[in-house]
């Protein structure tokens, strides 16, 4: 089977922490026959300013030496970056991190930066002076701005500029598990409109009211909720793979074959589950 991955924290794993034990390693790709991976520079909150595009080099390096070199026919590491205080207000940056060869930005995390508002902030405003010149620049870049983790203020304000299409790497249904990094049907709808891809992630509390009873079937009630909105062309898979704890069904790059054979099983023709699994993500970042 095929797979395309929208979002995982492994470089932060192995930047920060003594011989992490990892959900996706070069040898759990295997058994996969075709593997792409965005892989995210995770940037916390607490890190900013110049501190904050020194943390994005040093993880940028590991992705050089140990991920990009393994690129081939049949695995392809790219590079993004989970959250835009990589750019610190200087605008500048943005042709950096293109030059680094950076896919994608998660504008915010869940707080505010120099951009706009995070999901779990309690500002009521959405975008920032320099946040809306960020999401021109980052337009005429042609690098894409991912809206996970956007406060809703900022969603809305990024779908209002942008002119290139936007995406939400890692984030599930609002309607299914109302949780504020989320998205609504409208939110969905507007990405789905734009020509971008949402990945549906593995993380408990993203999947159900009661993370304690999340389940591999809730990740397929996600994947079919957004397919009734007209999803077939938009619906991913962002599993955040090592950022998170996700369902034990699904904690590992090894088991992903497991959800490919349940959405069979659950009557999704096999074009369809090629399209959310691979194909999707795939033509969109086809295009950039």
């Amino acid at each position: 089977m095929e797979l395309f991955d929208l979002h995982c924290d492994t470089l932060y794993r192995v930047y920060t922490e003594k011989s992490p034990e990892l959900s996706i390693t070069p040898e759990k790709a295997n058994v996969l026959d075709k593997y792409s991976q965005l892989m995210a520079v995770f940037i916390p909150d607490n890190i900013r300013g110049e501190k904050a595009f020194e943390f994005f080099k040093n993880c940028a390096d590991i992705y050089k030496n140990n991920y990009l070199v393994l690129n081939n026919s049949r695995i392809n590491f790219m590079l993004s970056v989970e959250n835009g205080s990589v750019i610190g207000g200087d605008l500048r940056k943005i042709k950096l991190l293109k030059e680094y060869g950076v896919k994608s930005v998660t504008l915010v995390y869940n707080e505010d930066n120099e951009l706009g508002s995070g999901a779990l902030s309690n500002s009521k405003f959405g975008l920032t002076s320099i946040g809306k010149l960020a999401v021109k620049a980052l337009n005429e870049n042609k690098i894409i701005i991912d809206l996970s983790h956007s406060s809703s203020r900022t969603f809305y304000d990024v779908a209002e500029i942008s002119e290139s299409p936007i995406i939400a790497t890692h984030s599930n249904s609002c309607s299914l598990c109302p949780h504020k990094r989320n998205l609504t049907d409208e939110q969905f709808e507007i990405i789905r409109k734009s020509g971008g891809v949402v990945g549906v992630n593995f993380y408990p509390p993203f999947l159900n009211t009661d993370p304690s009873n999340a389940s591999f079937y809730d990740v397929i009630k996600h994947i079919y909720h957004f397919l009734s909105l007209g999803g077939e062309d938009t619906v991913s898979i962002g599993s955040d793979f090592d950022g998170c704890e996700t369902i034990k069904e699904l904690d590992s790059l090894d088991k992903i074959s497991v959800l490919y054979e349940s959405l069979l099983k659950h009557r999704i023709n096999e074009q369809v589950v090629q399209k959310i699994m691979y194909y999707n993500a795939h033509n969109f970042f086809s295009r950039f």
